[in-house]
């Protein structure tokens, strides 16, 4: 719990004296709130339409990604399957692009990103703020914040891309695969070193082209090294065969404990317990059913 309120606690942002870097944070924080609540409402409006299932079963259209089989565009991704035709969404929006990708999908990708992961971000936001001119800070925050999500709607691409790969196995095996992979990943060499570099600042030129540039580095290296620590435990969720919801606060909650507690340690090992143990529930009530 400490912990818990520890990560928490860092993400407070005391009122700048700028008004521009105050509606940057403002912004962020509004479009935070303002996904999370577009993907309750497409839960829900999926739970009403009869779609069964999870969290987000049943929602239509995100075509390839096994565990939520169809969120308008991105059919395959189960739990977000009916959510084009309860939105009246045209079926330009379901365009197939490559694979399991899909302008649709591409687009509620993004929303779970803002969602999920600009929260993590904030405080990198901060940093480049208070090492940032004045008169460049909204810039400065405003490119970071761009690149950062960037690179993850690029790994979005990838997953939705190759999704077609598990489409068409056994959706609570692919789950509780996936998720077994993110327990183990857990605990690995690699995902230390991955959630280190997430707290590694970037050197922030003052003025000019630099200072732009060096903005766009540092976005670039904090997504990348998210990216490499998160990407088990985001491949998990999407893929998740039941309560897709569930698992999309419960992974916004780890990451936001290890990326932002004073001790990550000990909360990747909590991580690792719990997606164990969600991949033991999903292999077991998938072999009784």
């Amino acid at each position: 719990m400490l912990t818990f309120r520890a990560a928490v606690g860092s993400l407070w942002w005391r009122p700048a004296a700028c008004p521009r870097e105050r509606a940057i944070m403002a912004g962020l924080v509004a479009a935070i709130a303002g996904a999370w609540l577009a993907l309750i409402a497409v839960a829900v409006g999926a739970g009403s339409g009869g779609s069964g299932g999870g969290g987000m079963a049943g929602m239509a259209g995100m075509s390839g990604m096994a565990g939520m089989s169809g969120m308008s565009g991105m059919a395959g991704m189960s739990g977000m399957s009916s959510a084009g035709a309860s939105s009246g969404m045209s079926p330009g929006h379901h365009t197939l692009l490559l694979g399991g990708l899909t302008i649709a999908g591409v687009g509620m990708w993004t929303l779970m990103i803002v969602a999920m992961m600009l929260p993590t971000a904030l405080p990198a936001v901060r940093h480049v703020a208070a090492n940032s001119l004045r008169r460049r800070r909204p810039r400065a925050m405003a490119t970071f914040a761009a690149v950062y999500g960037l690179v993850w709607v690029a790994f979005g691409v990838l997953v939705l891309a190759v999704s077609p790969a598990w489409s068409g196995a056994d959706r609570a095996a692919v789950a509780a695969v996936a998720l077994a992979v993110a327990a183990v990943w857990q605990l690995s060499a690699p995902k230390r070193r991955a959630l280190r570099d997430c707290h590694r600042p970037s050197p922030l030129p003052p003025t000019g082209r630099r200072a732009t540039a060096g903005a766009v580095r540092f976005g670039a290296r904090n997504a990348s090294a998210c990216v490499r620590s998160c990407w088990a435990m985001m491949l998990a969720m999407s893929v998740a065969a039941t309560a897709t919801t569930f698992w999309m606060l419960a992974i916004t909650g780890l990451v936001l404990v290890e990326k932002l507690a004073p001790r990550p340690r000990q909360a990747t090992r909590a991580g690792a317990v719990v997606l164990g143990a969600g991949a033991v529930a999903v292999a077991v009530s998938a072999l009784v059913a």
